[in-house]
């Protein structure tokens, strides 16, 4: 997968969040988004279903990767902090695959 085909799943996994998020609290879909943290849009069980999305579109396209391992958990810099984290450790997991 490119980083291109990444950042649109992630954003796809934004909209399909949105739909059940009321209008003042949806989440920008951009690749610019800050997802999680101090000026992110999710809380942790807002972040955990969009990584369970995401996860369910990427086995979609036969990838099983798992988002939330205990590295990525506790790792100092969030790989869940913005989409462009996100894209950078989606990527660094398919390379191990």
């Amino acid at each position: 997968m490119t980083h291109d085909e990444i950042q649109a799943l992630i954003l796809s996994a934004i909209e399909l969040t949105n739909q059940s998020r009321e209008d003042l609290e949806q989440v920008p879909v951009s690749p610019d988004t800050a997802l999680f943290g101090a000026q992110g849009h999710l809380d942790s069980m807002g972040l955990v279903a969009l990584l369970i999305d995401i996860e369910d579109m990427l086995q979609d396209q036969d990838i099983h990767i798992s988002l939330s391992d205990e590295r990525a958990m506790s790792a100092a810099n969030s790989p869940f902090k913005n989409v462009a984290s996100l894209v950078a450790h989606i990527s660094h997991l398919l390379e191990r695959e």
